[in-house]
């Protein structure tokens, strides 16, 4: 997989900048991404995909990534979908098989949607004959702009402690559905993260892919948090990477003294420290899940833990690259300053890192209970 991912890099590095400065969407990359087959690699074999499992998704997204974080990031939005239906197919769970054919074989791209709205939706479902009436607004449907289906959510009723939430495949050409173009970000500007609207759509009962609680961090949740996480961090700790690089490489191209040499050193040694740290979180977990793990409440903290690492990590990254490669960095756009603030966006998905600490310590409480 990441011979595709270096092709897909190839074809998005060249716009990054051009994207990041108009807001656009990051077309050149997505596209390929769909095209060479980079979106479908985590659909089984005999459904059209290439098996990748979620470390070698991972390792393919950081290639992605140091070429442009929008490409990367967009397809980890579609990526980690295609993992959980994966998983789920190979335990027998035939209600995903239709999508992951259609995205095996006619390049399918799926936007999720959970972003903004993880545990809390909003988007109300009112049941009719033969199904729902959903209306409601999706915010951060990353992919928006190429996808052909919106994997969402809503709860029946209205949100309320204990209400069933419904989970199922949108597609974004349905009656009713629109797409506000929203999305104009500090960072991650080339996402395509614009609002889906669903004004009155009829959701039928065979487009049901699952059902859970509202308010509840419960197993479809858990389960997606096996793959997200991975593979979005995958990302960022990606766009680190790179940007260290170009950080570094600009700082070697000053002229300085011995003082100011030994100074760049120590920083350098920083970034090196961080990077190694976030590696070592994102790969140590991987190795600890394993091929095949279970959506529990231990795993998900042990990703959330991995999360708040490469969060913080990265945000290090930013602050130390920025004094590396001095004032022209902040002068003008370019990928040093495109780097450093798609970076901030590793802060904002569930949960934040203060959160996390909160989330783990009630864990290890009710284990020492």
């Amino acid at each position: 997989m990441e011979k595709l991912a270096a092709e897909v890099a190839a074809a998005a590095g060249p716009h990054a900048d051009r994207h990041d400065i108009d807001g656009t969407f990051v077309t050149e990359g997505v596209t390929a991404a769909r095209d060479l087959g980079y979106l479908a690699a985590p659909v089984p074999g005999p459904l059209g995909g290439g098996d990748a499992l979620t470390a070698e998704v991972a390792a393919a997204q950081r290639v992605v990534a140091r070429a442009c974080g929008s490409t990367a990031l967009a397809s980890a939005m579609h990526l980690h979908v295609a993992l959980a239906a994966a998983w789920r197919w190979r335990r027998g769970d035939t209600v995903v098989e239709p999508m992951l054919r259609k995205v095996g074989n006619d390049h399918l791209v799926v936007a999720s949607t959970g972003g903004a709205d993880w545990t809390h939706p909003t988007t109300v479902a009112t049941p009719v004959d033969g199904g729902w009436r959903v209306s409601g607004r999706k915010t951060f449907a990353s992919l928006s702009p190429i996808a052909g289906v919106a994997a969402t959510f809503a709860v029946v009723g209205e949100p309320a402690p204990g209400n069933e939430v419904i989970v199922f495949g949108c597609p974004l050409s349905a009656p009713g559905v629109s797409l506000e173009e929203t999305w104009d970000a500090a960072g991650m500007r080339g996402t395509g993260s614009h609002d889906v609207v669903l004004d009155d759509v009829f959701v039928a009962e065979g487009q049901i892919t699952g059902r859970r609680t509202w308010g509840e961090l419960d197993k479809p949740l858990l389960l997606a948090s096996l793959f997200a996480w991975p593979v979005i961090y995958a990302t960022y700790l990606g766009v680190a990477e790179s940007l260290a690089s170009a950080a570094i490489a600009q700082a070697c191209r000053k002229p300085a003294g011995a003082d100011v040499t030994a100074t760049q050193d120590r920083l350098i040694g920083l970034l090196d420290a961080h990077l190694r740290t976030a590696d070592w979180a994102l790969t140590g977990v991987l190795a600890e899940l394993g091929d095949d793990p279970d959506p529990t409440h231990d795993n998900y903290v042990r990703l959330q833990q991995m999360k708040r690492v490469v969060t913080l990590a990265c945000q290090e990254v930013a602050l130390i690259a920025a004094q590396l490669a001095g004032g022209s960095a902040y002068a003008r756009r370019g990928p040093i300053d495109r780097m450093t603030r798609d970076l901030r966006a590793a802060l904002y998905h569930p949960d934040a890192p203060e959160t996390t600490l909160v989330v783990a310590g009630r864990a290890r409480r009710a284990a020492h209970a």
